[in-house]
């Protein structure tokens, strides 16, 4: 018999939820103040998954499906606008994902998304995407579906979360024949579709690259401006398309997010918050506090004494 497995998880760090995708490759971080909310629910069957994935606050994402997936991405609420590799996705628009390639992603806040995947070889001899991710304008039939997928999640989560013999039996290839079904219309609407490549990101991607290469190490936009070979402005722009913040915020939030990790990490709540600043870059300690806990709404002690 076919296995049908539901699940719901919340979480309180962006860190946490970057690993509820289940073999896909992510690394979250805040990007607005206040506490992380987020949630993610997933309904696995055989060939094809489900995932309905909030998130309360600003979010930048590093991420890759699994190589070889296929994975439509729609927002539930008309107002969840985002950016996708520096490009903006419209209201009324759909992403297609090509597994195996890394896409980067800008939420806001009170973000409610839906991804649809399925496995290599789910769609026949339909061709993989051209690209590694487009945006196509959504379409009747592809809304009346994410409704469908939000009602099945709606059902497994609740009383009646375990599925007849017949069900369980016939829904993985009900729902692999409907997304084959989107897919192949998705293949022949042409007209609006548009690759999500930006100059943007490329300079954008190539800054995270060299900070992430020396995480222990502070970088001014100077500085790294100069190692790029690009004027400060070009690179104030890029991270400004990208995730709506200027390299300076970006830079000192990507020290925060390392240390909360690091606290959330520390083999003790008796780990000293101050060696954990330093190594990030933070030499007031007062000041990284008061940074810290405008961020996440709690202090760097509070975060180290709750981690795991």
């Amino acid at each position: 018999m076919p296995e049908v497995v539901y699940t719901r998880r919340d979480y309180t760090d962006a860190c946490a939820q970057e690993g509820a995708l289940l073999g896909w490759q992510q690394r979250y971080a805040q990007l607005n103040p206040g506490p992380y909310r987020g949630a993610v629910e997933m309904l696995r069957l055989d060939g094809v998954c489900l995932w309905r994935e909030r998130v309360s606050v600003a979010v930048e994402e590093a991420t890759a499906a699994p190589d070889g997936q296929v994975v439509f991405v729609r927002a539930l609420q008309d107002r969840n606008r985002y950016r996708t590799n520096a490009l903006p996705i419209g209201d009324q628009e759909l992403l297609v994902l090509r597994g195996g390639e890394e896409i980067h992603v800008s939420l806001a806040p009170d973000s409610d998304m839906l991804l649809m995947s399925i496995e290599p070889g789910g769609f026949g001899e339909l061709p993989a995407p051209r690209e590694p991710v487009m945006a196509t304008p959504t379409f009747p039939a592809m809304e009346a579906a994410a409704q469908w997928f939000v009602g099945l999640m709606v059902l497994f989560s609740g009383a009646m979360s375990l599925p007849g013999d017949e069900l369980a039996r016939l829904l993985p290839e009900l729902i692999a024949d409907k997304l084959g079904f989107l897919y192949a219309q998705i293949l022949h609407r042409t007209q609006g579709t548009r690759p999500l490549r930006s100059g943007d990101h490329r300079l954008y991607r190539r800054a995270r690259e060299i900070v992430e290469d020396q995480p222990d190490e502070p970088i001014g936009v100077t500085q790294l401006a100069r190692r790029l070979g690009v004027p400060s402005e070009a690179l104030r722009s890029a991270f400004k398309e990208t995730v709506g913040i200027g390299p300076g915020v970006w830079l000192r939030l990507k020290r925060l997010d390392g240390a909360r990790r690091d606290l959330l990490a520390a083999e003790s709540s008796d780990s000293p918050v101050s060696d954990i600043a330093m190594k990030w870059g933070f030499w007031h300690l007062g000041r990284f506090s008061a940074y810290y806990a405008a961020l996440y709404g709690e202090s760097p002690s509070r975060t180290a004494r709750r981690r795991g």
